[in-house]
């Protein structure tokens, strides 16, 4: 009997597996760099793929992954998570307080730009208020920074509010059809929970989601070039409007289908529970269930 045959299935696949990376290591010096960058590419799925295979071959389950609380993305998914568990109240009735950290608006009035979200546990912003120190310890250390933020959206709201009424616009923004929750957080633990927020809701007016955004811009000073930002084109200020020098970054019509096109496209959360389940099956683990009802001495042996 050949050498060849008395080869098993395995050996000749791992043999021509071998074979395959000779041939390929003898080509690296003449591939092109875009060629080189590719062929790095599917090397990195194929070496994830034998990983995979390798963990099968071994009679003890491997997890898929370890929970890690320091893991910046898990400990932003926590803070997300207490942020949900706060109260929302209205945006006109927030108390100055002290702490930095981040917050969410809501929007449940009957502006039909909005009318997708409305009511529901997505929100309409979210952002982060960073402490006044960045050493700071204590939430009174850290300053009225959330509130701060939380303040000057009320105020821009406002301005929008008043300019409807005195124009006759058919559909204002009340400031009386916003909501919102804070979380004071220890300091740093705001910039990872931002983009948790962001990844997860899209809010239509943040500048990341590039379709309504602009609230938070502020005033630009005399002889500076810039142009009217989506938010204040369809929600004009007396400022703003005053502005006539400026140009608006996108036009009414675009923004308006900019903003219905991202909600066919995002999906809506309507309550927590199916947000609090988004994010639990992110820690979910490989439940390393035997197909078989297991013999303890066969566990004991493969542990040995």
């Amino acid at each position: 009997m050949s050498k060849t045959q008395r080869e098993t299935p395995a050996t000749q696949a791992l043999s021509g597996l071998k074979q395959y990376l000779q041939e390929l290591d003898a080509l690296v010096p003449i591939l092109s760099q875009p060629t080189a960058r590719k062929t790095r590419a599917i090397l990195d799925k194929i070496r994830s793929d034998l990983d995979k295979t390798s963990a099968r071959l071994d009679p003890i389950r491997e997890p898929n992954a370890l929970f890690d609380p320091g893991d910046p993305d898990a400990a932003g998914r926590l803070v997300v998570l207490a942020l949900l568990a706060q109260p929302r109240v209205p945006l006109g009735l927030i108390a100055r307080t002290y702490g930095a950290g981040v917050y969410a608006i809501y929007y449940r009035g009957d502006h039909p730009f909005y009318a997708p979200i409305s009511g529901t546990e997505t929100p309409i912003y979210v952002g982060k208020a960073d402490p006044k120190a960045s050493h700071a310890r204590t939430a009174r250390e850290q300053g009225d920074r959330l509130y701060g933020r939380l303040r000057d959206h009320r105020k821009v709201i406002k301005q929008a509010e008043s300019y409807a009424y005195k124009h006759g616009s058919e559909h204002p923004l009340r400031l009386d059809d916003f909501d919102c929750r804070r979380l004071v957080t220890v300091t740093n633990a705001q910039l990872v929970a931002e983009k948790h927020l962001i990844g997860l809701f899209r809010p239509v007016w943040n500048s990341d989601v590039n379709v309504c955004w602009g609230i938070s811009k502020h005033g630009d000073r005399e002889g500076r070039s810039n142009t009217r930002s989506p938010w204040y084109v369809v929600h004009p200020t007396e400022y703003w409007a005053s502005q006539i020098k400026l140009k608006d970054a996108r036009t009414p019509e675009r923004i308006i289908n900019d903003i219905k096109q991202h909600f066919d496209a995002t999906p809506i959360f309507i309550d927590r529970d199916r947000i609090v389940d988004e994010f639990l099956e992110k820690f979910v683990q490989d439940p390393m269930i035997s197909n078989v009802p297991v013999e303890d001495e066969a566990d004991e042996e493969a542990g040995s």
